[in-house]
């Protein structure tokens, strides 16, 4: 016993030497929208709390939402590069206009469930960690995800067909690709319009995380959830690589650890969060984490599933026309090797 006791006295005297030896270190951080569930549950605490506790109070981080940072989410990218802000979450397809390349890793209907969104996400990383850095100046630190992203609508929705005609709101090419070859019209809206956009008729569905959709209180405007996962859409938090490569080997050796701890954090709340949202958003089952409501909910058949594949290889193959053949190359040994799926 005296043996382990001195070890760990040891090992925490290590560990208090080593905190002691990083500089004072403080990053601007933009995260996700401070809406969402995980901002709260955690990033918050991980800005907050985890990440100075872990250095012993040398490196600490001011956390402000989206929102709250006047930001709409595409410009993440640009205004890390230009050190505006040090730290940034963005979602992919938000910022896919800025390249093609980052779309591969939630292309529309790839991933049924968030296992393998996550799976899909890890085996493309070093795609997308080469691109960042080498094209965007961005040193990729985490992926994340948000809930599966599904239909949101006013009036129900019982089967594939009824989505015909509707005017939907989506966000980011793929997914625009996607809902226009179910029948639909898409609409391009900032999420915070979304609310009014449905209580006035200017849109008839909404697409966006069935977690995040309950608490933003949707319900109360869209009655009929159609539980259709899209996409997960997939994002990252990364940091300027000028801001990077000024940091101490040190500070940057703790944040790349620190930001896998991060990382599967967000997956694994995440996971949880959306095994519960169809039930909080129906009001049937056992819902821990968003409010209870009544929606009326319905999901594609065995029949339809084998439509919407064929759509989604359809899209992917698009997609790989516009990122070009190396791209695809790339693709399909990694995401698409995840997925089990080769483009031509």
């Amino acid at each position: 016993m005296k043996k382990i006791v001195c070890a760990l006295m040891l090992a925490t005297a290590h560990l208090g030497a080593a905190a002691a030896d990083l500089p004072k270190t403080h990053f601007k951080v933009v995260g996700g929208g401070s809406h969402n569930y995980t901002f709260g549950a955690v990033e918050k605490p991980f800005w907050e709390k985890t990440l100075p506790e872990a250095s012993g109070g040398r490196v600490t981080a001011d956390l402000a939402g989206l929102a709250e940072s006047g930001l709409k989410g595409p410009e993440v990218v640009r205004l890390m590069r230009a050190g505006a802000i040090d730290i940034g979450m963005g979602v992919f397809a938000y910022v896919s206009s800025d390249d093609a390349m980052f779309e591969g890793v939630d292309l529309p209907g790839m991933a049924t469930d968030i296992d393998s969104a996550r799976k899909i996400a890890q085996a493309y990383r070093p795609v997308l960690d080469k691109r960042m850095s080498e094209r965007h100046g961005i040193k990729l630190l985490a992926t994340i995800s948000y809930t599966a992203q599904v239909f949101f609508c006013r009036e129900p929705v019982t089967q594939l067909a009824d989505l015909k005609g509707r005017k939907v709101r989506t966000r980011g090419r793929n997914m625009a690709d996607y809902v226009n070859a179910l029948g639909a019209t898409t609409v391009t809206l900032p999420f915070a319009e979304v609310v009014t956009a449905l209580q006035t008729g200017v849109i008839d569905c909404a697409v966006t995380g069935i977690g995040s959709g309950n608490a933003a209180k949707w319900y109360e405007v869209a009655n009929n959830l159609y539980n259709l996962p899209i996409d997960w859409s997939v994002g990252f938090y990364g940091i300027g690589l000028k801001r990077w490569q000024k940091l101490d080997p040190s500070v940057q050796a703790l944040l790349q650890k620190q930001a896998q701890v991060l990382e599967d954090r967000l997956w694994d709340e995440t996971k949880r969060e959306n095994d519960f949202a169809l039930a909080c958003n129906t009001g049937k089952g056992e819902c821990q984490i968003h409010e209870k409501a009544g929606m009326n909910a319905a999901a594609p058949n065995a029949q339809e599933r084998e439509e919407l594949r064929g759509i989604a290889l359809n899209i992917a193959e698009q997609w790989g026309k516009r990122c070009g053949s190396e791209c695809v190359r790339q693709w399909n040994e990694t995401a698409g090797a995840a997925a089990g799926i080769s483009l031509r």
